[in-house]
């Protein structure tokens, strides 16, 4: 499904992926709907966590 990005994923491509506003998306991270991790004050997602999501 995601073959053509990265094993990580930025908050934009998250985004852009999903069809959702940031607002959104870090509302996700901040309930643990999607896992993701802060590296240099930005947002990382595994693509695997992503999956799960959209497969839940």
């Amino acid at each position: 499904m995601l073959e053509n990005y990265p094993d990580v994923l930025s908050t934009k491509d998250v985004c852009r992926i999903l069809r959702i506003s940031p607002h959104t998306l870090y509302e996700l991270i901040k309930h643990k709907e999607l896992l993701a991790r802060k590296i240099g004050g930005k947002y990382k997602i595994r693509k695997d966590n992503l999956l799960k999501l959209l497969n839940e």
